[in-house]
């Protein structure tokens, strides 16, 4: 038996004296270590006999590294508190001794089920080991496991379900263990646990051998792991890694296309496709660079534009999406970029017209994709134009002003300024709203406020349509263009 050196002894002497001379003194931490080897070496060299060997070191290492709850409360005494396991040379021996079984039955179909689940115990909740950033830790260690299991395509084909999640467990713990900042300005070190961890998600996701290994119910936690990924790349100030994490989620997004193309399988696609929406959002709306912005806003426009939009159900799904992801962050982000300070450089007003440019065909290009399913629940519908005026109302509020001398020079030498991106800012939003409420006409929904000849509930759209453009200065003047526009296609 090997006495653990990382857990205190109890303070009673006499207590101590007895089991002394039960189990004997403990080990030096150098033995100790040395007789995590030793058991290592021992299950590998009886291959043959490996499952009768397991149920042993199974035994042993649970018993090392699983996380014990409290069996009373604040104050009970404290031998009986909640366990933490410290690092120690033979917890440390121990870790590598579960990490190097794991890599090495990865290849044995029958085995690698029952070792696999054992890297649960390596990380919380169930794993009791705690170490400081300031400190000798393990991550990288554990982070070059992962790697080493995962390369083996061949050997994972057979694993199960307790299997996987042992895997994808450590690589969310991995990527969320990344991102410490390296000597190079946007990069991290190669040996950073967060690049082992999408060095392992990207061969797990782009394998054709694993294709149809990694089933549905697993989607989540792997999007679970790509979050935290692009959290590391936020933590390091390295944006290629968070775009890199974008790129994972648009893979499980294609994916999703086999359920979008299942008869009665909707309600299966939503609650598959909707994490992976709040993925995306999530760094289009909190990253701190732009370029991550810009990708993450662009990729969010693109799948509500594909066809797992007319996939799923309407009222819940692709309504409930509408409100709750794309439009609150469509207007949050403009409502932010029309903040930016007056003495902002040429490159950062240039971003921002992008920014603002992609906000904008997030807000309506979804809508109008999708507009003959979306005016079939007409509550839900009435609802979302009425936010996407409100957010229209803020960017179009005041009217065009006059342009003077040094923005006409300005425009004469290409240069962006403030007012030039408001300006063609508020021209490429009034290009679209304009031509919402073209197709909303000519669709039969939106119709001149004085025709009553129409049902109540048409009047009543349209009336609160033509109020709300009436309160936004810079669409006065093309107002009554728009309305005459309206009545020819009506007609």
């Amino acid at each position: 038996m090997i006495r653990d050196s990382s857990k205190k002894t109890s303070s009673n002497s006499q207590g101590s004296e007895n089991e002394a001379l039960a189990v004997g003194l403990p080990l030096s931490p150098a033995s100790e270590a040395f007789a995590e080897i030793l058991l290592c070496e021992i299950a590998l060299k009886n291959r043959d006999r490996f499952t009768i060997v397991w149920n042993i070191l199974s035994a042993h290492y649970n018993s090392r590294l699983t996380y014990r709850p409290s069996r009373g409360g604040e104050d009970a005494d404290k031998e009986h508190q909640s366990e933490a396991i410290k690092l120690t040379p033979g917890i440390e021996k121990c870790v590598t001794g579960i990490l190097r079984l794991c890599v090495w039955t990865s290849n044995r179909n029958m085995i690698a089920n029952q070792v696999l689940p054992t890297l649960n115990i390596l990380h919380p909740p169930l794993g009791a080991l705690i170490w400081s950033p300031l400190e000798l830790n393990l991550d990288k260690h554990l982070a070059e496991g992962l790697w080493k299991i995962c390369r083996n395509v061949d050997g994972l084909t057979q694993v199960d379900t307790e299997g996987w999640g042992g895997i994808l467990g450590l690589a969310e713990w991995c990527a969320t263990r990344g991102g410490l900042r390296s000597d190079q300005l946007g990069s991290l070190a190669d040996d950073d646990p967060s690049l082992q961890a999408f060095r392992s998600l990207h061969l797990i996701l782009h394998a054709v051998e694993l294709k149809d290994s990694l089933q549905v119910y697993r989607w989540p936690h792997i999007v679970r792991s790509v979050r935290c990924l692009v959290e590391a790349g936020e933590r390091g100030h390295c944006p290629k890694l968070s775009i890199a994490g974008l790129d994972l989620l648009q893979v499980l997004h294609t994916r999703t296309e086999s359920l979008a193309t299942n008869d009665g399988g909707s309600q299966h696609l939503l609650n598959c496709w909707v994490p992976i929406l709040e993925a995306i959002s999530e760094p289009a709306e909190k990253s701190k660079n732009g370029s991550v912005r810009q990708q993450a806003i662009s990729l969010l426009t693109d799948t509500l534009l594909d066809r797992h939009g007319s996939r799923v159900p309407v009222d819940s799904g692709l309504c409930s999406i509408m409100n709750t992801i794309s439009i609150p962050l469509a207007g949050k982000r403009i409502t932010d970029l029309l903040r930016i300070p007056y003495d902002d450089v040429q490159n950062d007003l240039e971003e921002t017209m992008i920014e603002l440019e992609l906000c904008i065909s997030l807000l309506f290009k979804p809508f109008l994709h999708h507009l003959k399913a979306l005016v079939s629940v007409k509550e839900e519908f009435v609802g979302i134009w009425i936010s996407m005026l409100g957010i229209m109302t803020q960017l179009l509020g005041e009217e065009a002003p006059a342009r003077n001398e040094e923005d006409n020079a300005a425009v004469r030498e290409g240069v962006v300024t403030r007012e030039k991106l408001f300006l063609t800012t508020k021209e490429l939003g009034s290009e679209h709203l304009r031509n919402a409420v073209m197709v909303l006409a000519a669709m039969g929904v939106l119709i001149d406020d004085v025709d009553d000849s129409k049902s109540d509930e048409q009047l009543e759209f349209s009336s609160v349509t033509w109020s709300a453009l009436r309160s936004i200065g810079y669409c006065k003047p093309f107002l009554e263009d728009w309305k005459s526009n309206c009545s020819e296609s009506s007609v």
